[in-house]
C-alpha cells in the first residue's frame, strides 16, 4: 500500500513518529561526536584543579607545622633546658596547653649527641598521655634530615609518618639560638596527628571529600583504583608510599548517557509525538507557561505578571509559593557565601576570598598596576602569652579594621593570611608608590597605641611589612609574588622589625 492510500490520521501518525525518531537520532549523534568529549575534557580539568587545591592545603599544613617547630627550636630557653638550667620550660611552655594550641601529639628534645633529653606523647582531645615506645626505636631514621642540616641557620623538615597504624606529620630541626643561628645545641621533633579534625580542615578548605589511607611499614604501597578518584602518594621518612590521600572528586566523569537522560530523551520524543497529534493547543499552553516560570526561577529571576500568565488560581498560588521558597533559599545562600569568604574573628577576607580576588584580577585584561603586602605583627607570641588570647584576638581585630580603614590612593583588598599575618593587595590604574602605601599601613597600626610592654622594640604593638611591587606585570603566578613579599617581610624582621621593605617582582 503506497503513501497515497494512507488516511490523514495515518499520515499524521507516521510523520509524528518520524519526527520523534529523527530527534532521538540527532541528539545521540550530536552527543557522541561533540558534546560528550567536551564534557569529559572539562570534567578532567576540574578534577585536576581539585587535586591542586588539596596539594596546596597539604603544603599549608606542613608549613604551619614547620613554623610551630621553628618557634620552639629557635629559642634560647630550650638550649638552657638541655643544659639543665631551665626546668620551668616544661610547665611554662611545653605543657598540655602547648599540645592543644599547636595541634600536636608528640614533642621530643634531644641533646647534641642525639640522646633523648625529654619527650612526651599526649592526646589533647582525651587529656591522656600516650606511650612513645613505638617511635623511640625510630628516632635515628626520623632525625636523619636534621642531622644533615646546616648549622648556621635553622632549617625544619616535615614528612609523613605512620604511627599506631594512623597517619601523622612529623617535623624535625636542629635547636638554635633565638636568632635562628648557631644550630649545634641539639634536635627537636614535633609529631602532628592526621585525624578526623585534620581531614575536616582539608574538606572545609577545599570543599572536596577526602580520605587518608595508610599502609603498614614493610608492606607494599597502597594501590587504589576507583573511578572519579585521585590518589596522592606521600613519601614517609623512608621514602616509601605509606600514606595516601584519596581525593573523591565532586566533579564526576560523565557517562555517555544515563538512564535518566535516556528516559528523559524518549519521554520528550513521546511528548513530541503526542504534541503533533494533539489538536487541543489550549490545553498545552498552561503547561508551557509553567515550564517557563520554573526556568525563570532556575535562572535566578523572580516570576512576574503571574495573573496574566496563568488562568487557574491553583497555578498562581503554586508559582507564588515557589517564589517565596526561592527568596528564602537565596537569602541563606548569600549568608553562607559571606561566611565562606571571610575570617570569623577579624571579619576581613580569608585565604579563599584572597584566591578568588586574585583570580578575578588575573582574568581582567588590564588590571593596571598592583602590589602585595604581607604584614606580620611583631612579637605577637609574647603579647598572647602575657596578655592572654582574648586580648590577642582583640588586637588582631583592631589591626584588621585599621588595615581596612587606612586611607589609600589605590583599591585594596585585605585578608587574613594566617595566625598574626595579613595580606593586602593594592591595585591602581596609575603607578603605585609602594613604600608610601606600606608606610601608611605601618604608621596606622602603630598609632593604634595598643600596649605591648613585652616587645623589645616598642611599647606599642607594631608590624613588619614586606612588599612585592608587581607594577603592571601579569599576575599569573601568585605563588612567586607571595614568595617575593615573604622574602621582603623576612628582611624587614632581620633589620629590626617595625619597618617596611619592598622588592620588585
Amino acid at each position: 500500500m503506497g503513501v497515497g492510500h494512507l488516511s490523514l490520521k495515518q499520515l499524521t501518525l507516521l510523520a509524528s513518529l518520524m519526527m520523534a525518531s529523527v530527534f532521538v537520532c540527532c541528539y545521540l549523534t550530536f552527543r557522541f561526536f561533540w558534546a560528550y568529549d567536551a564534557e569529559v575534557e572539562q570534567a578532567i580539568g576540574l578534577q585536576q584543579e581539585e587535586t591542586q587545591r588539596v596539594k596546596t592545603v597539604l603544603d599549608i599544613q606542613k608549613t604551619e607545622l614547620a613554623k610551630s617547630l621553628i618557634d620552639y627550636a629557635a629559642w634560647d630557653d630550650v638550649i638552657d633546658f638541655i643544659d639543665g638550667n631551665n626546668p620551668e620550660l616544661l610547665t611554662d611552655s611545653l605543657n598540655s596547653h602547648t599540645f592543644e594550641t599547636r595541634r600536636v601529639s608528640g614533642i621530643f628534645i634531644f641533646d647534641e649527641n642525639v640522646s633523648l633529653v625529654w619527650g612526651r606523647r599526649y592526646d589533647y582531645l582525651l587529656d591522656l598521655n600516650l606511650s612513645f615506645e613505638e617511635v623511640r626505636y625510630k628516632f635515628g631514621p626520623l632525625l636523619v634530615d636534621a642531622l644533615k642540616a646546616r648549622t648556621d641557620k635553622i632549617t625544619p623538615f616535615v614528612k609523613f609518618l605512620v604511627l599506631d597504624d594512623r597517619p601523622h606529620l612529623f617535623g624535625t630541626s636542629r635547636i638554635c639560638n633565638s636568632e635562628g643561628r648557631d644550630c649545634t645545641h641539639g634536635y627537636m621533633m614535633f609529631i602532628k596527628p592526621i585525624d578526623n579534625e585534620f581531614s575536616r580542615t582539608l574538606k572545609n578548605a577545599t570543599g572536596i571529600d577526602i580520605e587518608i589511607l595508610t599502609a603498614k611499614e614493610n608492606t607494599h604501597p597502597l594501590k587504589v583504583n576507583k573511578p572519579n578518584t585521585t590518589v596522592l602518594e606521600k613519601l614517609d621518612y623512608q621514602n616509601r608510599s605509606t600514606v595516601c590521600v584519596l581525593i573523591k572528586h565532586s566533579v564526576k566523569l560523565p557517562d555517555f548517557i544515563t538512564w535518566g537522560e535516556l528516559s528523559m530523551l524518549f519521554a520528550f520524543a513521546g511528548f513530541m509525538f503526542v504534541f503533533n497529534l494533539s489538536v487541543a493547543h489550549v490545553m498545552v499552553r498552561p503547561i508551557k507557561r509553567a515550564r517557563l516560570a520554573l526556568n525563570s526561577i532556575q535562572a535566578g529571576e523572580r516570576i512576574v505578571s503571574v495573573e496574566e500568565q496563568f488562568i487557574s488560581h491553583e497555578m498562581k498560588d503554586f508559582v507564588c509559593r515557589i517564589n517565596e521558597v526561592y527568596a528564602k533559599l537565596d537569602e541563606k545562600q548569600q549568608e553562607l557565601e559571606w561566611i565562606a569568604r571571610h575570617d570569623a574573628l577579624t571579619k576581613v577576607g580569608n585565604r579563599r576570598s584572597l584566591q578568588q580576588h586574585w583570580y578575578a584580577l588575573y582574568e581582567q585584561s588590564d588590571h593596571g598596576f598592583a602590589c602585595v603586602a604581607l604584614i606580620d605583627i611583631d612579637y605577637f607570641k609574647p603579647f598572647n602569652d602575657n596578655y592572654g588570647h582574648i586580648e590577642g584576638d582583640s588586637a588582631l581585630s583592631h589591626v584588621a579594621k585599621q588595615l581596612q580603614t587606612t586611607s589609600s590612593k589605590c583599591d585594596k583588598f585585605v585578608s587574613r593570611f594566617g595566625g598574626e599575618e595579613f595580606c593586602v593587595v593594592f591595585t591602581s590604574k596609575t603607578p603605585i608608590d609602594v613604600m608610601h602605601e606600606g608606610e601608611a599601613l605601618r604608621q596606622a597600626i602603630e598609632q593604634l597605641h595598643l600596649d605591648h610592654q613585652y616587645s623589645p622594640i616598642s611599647s606599642y604593638l607594631t608590624v613588619s611589612i614586606g612588599m612585592a611591587d608587581c607594577q603592571n606585570h601579569s599576575l599569573s603566578n601568585q605563588k612567586e609574588v607571595l614568595q617575593v613579599a615573604d622574602k621582603a617581610l623576612y628582611e624587614a624582621k632581620e633589620q629590626g622589625r617595625n619597618r617596611v621593605v619592598a622588592h620588585q617582582y
